[in-house]
Formats: C-alpha cells, structure tokens, sequence
C-alpha cells in the first residue's frame, strides 16, 4: 500500500465512501418499506369485522323491528282508553337507552320528539296521539307526570334555549325577557307556568327549549334493568309521579 501513488489511494478511498453511502440509503429505504408494510398489515387487522357481529347486529334491529311492529298492531287492534290517559297534562319524557337494537321508525320516532342522546329529557302535552307514539318507543323511555318543583329545578340548573341555530343558558330574566316577550313571557317563573299547567303557550315555550342535558343517576338505570319494564322491576315504561324522585338524582 506504501508503494500506491497518493492519488490513487484518494480515489480507492472516495469510492468505498460512495459505495457505502449508497448501501446506506438503500438499508434506510428498506427498513422504511418494511415499517410501511407492518403498519398497513396491522390497520387491516384492525379494520376487519368479523362477519358474525353484522350478522348479530341484523338480528337484533329486526327483533326490535318485530318488537315495533306487536305494539303497533296491538295499538291499532286495541280502543285506546282514553280515561287512562292524562290527557292535557305535561309529561317530563327520559331516554334511557342507546341505539345497539333499534328499529329505523323507532329512532324516527325518538328523533321527532329530539331524544337523540341517552340522559335528555323533553316536556310534552300529552294528547292520544303522543300517548301512542311513546308507547310505540317505551322500551327506549321512561316518562311520567312532573311536579312544578322538578319543572323549576329543571329550568333554572338545565335550562337552555335555541336561537338562530345558537344555543344560550337561561342565566338571566333578560335573556327570557329578550326572546319570549311576544308572548307575555319574561322570566323563569312563567316558564314554569306554561309548562306546569300546559297552557296555550306551551308549544311555543318547549320548542325554544333545547332537550335537557342530565347527569346518569348514581346506583339507578343499570344496565340489565333498562331491558325489562317497570313492570317486572325494570326501568322502562310510565311511571307516574315516579319520575321525580328519578329526575332529582338525575339534576
């Protein structure tokens, strides 16, 4: 190697320094490419369902489908009894279960009276028509006749409005004031009224409300008890004056 002229040495040298180089890049590119296969390897593993949780899926929306459809043949074959129903009365409606086994028109039907999420509540005026359609989406529901002080607790700590798609807390009788005066309504406590004792502004003061957003209450509404109805110590159904002592662990 002495007798080797230094020119030549330089350029032995800068050639293994090229060559080396270059196995270096293509290492990089490999590992790159493997990285690149193994993650894509394991998103498709974690993207793949196995067919038999569609299957399962299938089978419970059309045993809730069936299940949809028994009530609503019942209810047409049956003469509602309207002495049974508290006609003209404001019920406090609750959504206690999710969506896993739903039929398509009984989430229709629970969207139609905005209980799109679990621990949202509504107010309506009870009407044979309304009496049908909770009947029909019960087992998603529980409701019952609320008293002026849960509608007042309800008001002042959930209470919110919606205007210009904008929803803003019911903080103040100014905000009440602003949006409800046209009406002659100007502050919590003739909100309360109107919803209390169903009067002719109801429709108007309920559509401004948005759902009321409740807190899960605690040692109540288990999971395996919402499945049955009140009737066989389940959870689902009407309650009555029952829903009170419900909703105030619910505030």
């Amino acid at each position: 190697m002495d007798n080797i002229p230094q020119a030549q040495k330089k350029y032995v040298l800068t050639d293994i320094m090229k060559k080396r180089k270059h196995q270096s890049s293509l290492n990089e590119e490999r590992a790159r490419q493997i990285k690149e296969r193994i993650q894509k390897k394991k998103q498709k593993t974690k993207d793949f369902v196995h067919p038999e949780k569609f299957v399962d899926k299938y089978r419970k929306q059309q045993t809730a489908y069936s299940y949809f459809k028994r009530k609503e043949r019942k209810q047409n074959l049956e003469t509602v009894d309207v002495k049974s129903i508290p006609i003209n009365k404001t019920l406090l409606v609750v959504r206690i279960r999710g969506v896993k086994d739903i039929s398509n028109r009984q989430q229709k039907l629970l969207k139609e009276f905005r209980l799109n999420k679990v621990n949202t509540a509504v107010f309506v005026k009870t009407t044979v028509d309304i009496w049908k359609k909770l009947k029909l989406v019960e087992n998603y529901i529980t409701y019952g006749l609320p008293t002026r002080q849960i509608i007042n607790d309800l008001i002042v700590k959930r209470g919110h409005i919606m205007k210009d798609k904008e929803i803003i807390a019911l903080k103040s009788n100014e905000i009440i004031e602003e949006y409800m005066s046209e009406k002659d309504i100007i502050c919590v406590e003739d909100i309360v009224n109107t919803i209390a004792n169903a009067s002719e502004n109801f429709d108007f003061v309920t559509k401004f409300l948005v759902p009321l957003k409740l807190n899960h209450p605690e040692g109540q509404l288990k999971s395996g008890k919402i499945k049955k109805p009140l009737t066989k110590q389940g959870e689902w159904g009407y309650r009555e004056e029952r829903i009170n002592s419900l909703v105030e662990n619910m505030i």
